[in-house]
């Protein structure tokens, strides 16, 4: 199965900006990649941008390379993330939007929405059908999330958060498992040894996921010299 993560906007396209400069394409990509991460042990999970990047050199051209990219790929789902944004700062809450008369794009959408809503305990301001491009040319089931209101300062504050990202990242690749029928690998949580710090752990843990370690370490052991200079040949890509 290969589901395709859509991160909205990108490169000259801010998307929604909020009160504090905010950007909605920032919080897009970063949500996607958190969403991919997450699905990958049980799909294949494809960003439309990996980067700050436009696909196209208008918005329109920029919205059909998305759609195309899904359906050359022949994709099983297509997903695109956004932040909700509006001229009443007070406006808030959770949507997800889906293509007027799917069937499978609807159920896809709720699907969503219903793990969306109590994960980030936001408004549920339900499941809306849209005619936007990405849901318009895509040949597969798509939906498209609005997480938040980056308009309003509140959730702006939110959408920056780690935390609150990392909640909606496991929420929309739970609804996409259960549209599918899959069942979602739960990842390895850090286990905390006494007397070392969270952080140094997490280290620890995405250096054993880019192959750089092995087995188990101390993260305030020594490191020998050939290792540090294995490190620093792995980030300069000699």
């Amino acid at each position: 199965m290969l589901t395709i993560k859509d991160p909205g906007h990108g490169g000259t396209d801010p998307g929604a900006v909020g009160p504090t400069g905010v950007k909605e394409k920032d919080i897009n990509l970063s949500v996607a990649k958190k969403t991919a991460v997450i699905l990958q042990p049980v799909m294949s999970a494809v960003l439309t941008r990996k980067t700050d990047v436009a696909l196209g050199v208008n918005a329109s051209a920029d919205l059909t390379a998305r759609a195309s990219m899904a359906n050359q790929l022949l994709a099983d789902v297509f997903v695109s993330i956004h932040c909700n944004s509006a001229a009443d700062a007070t406006a808030h809450g959770t949507e997800t939007h889906c293509y007027p008369g799917s069937v499978r794009g609807k159920s896809l959408a709720q699907m969503i929405q219903k793990r969306l809503v109590p994960a980030l305990g936001l408004t549920d301001r339900g499941v809306k059908e849209s005619n936007f491009a990405v849901l318009r040319q895509t040949q597969m089931p798509a939906a498209l999330v609005e997480l938040a209101f980056i308009s309003n300062s509140v959730e702006e504050k939110l959408l920056q958060s780690d935390e609150f990202q990392d909640k909606a990242a496991l929420a929309i690749a739970q609804g996409i498992c259960d549209f599918l029928g899959v069942e979602l690998t739960a990842p390895a949580p850090v286990v905390e040894q006494p007397g070392l710090e969270k952080w140094k752990l997490e280290i620890m843990e995405q250096a054993k996921k880019a192959g750089l370690i092995a087995g188990d370490h101390n993260p305030d052991d020594p490191a020998p010299k050939w290792f540090i200079c294995k490190v620093a040949l792995n980030t300069l890509k000699v």
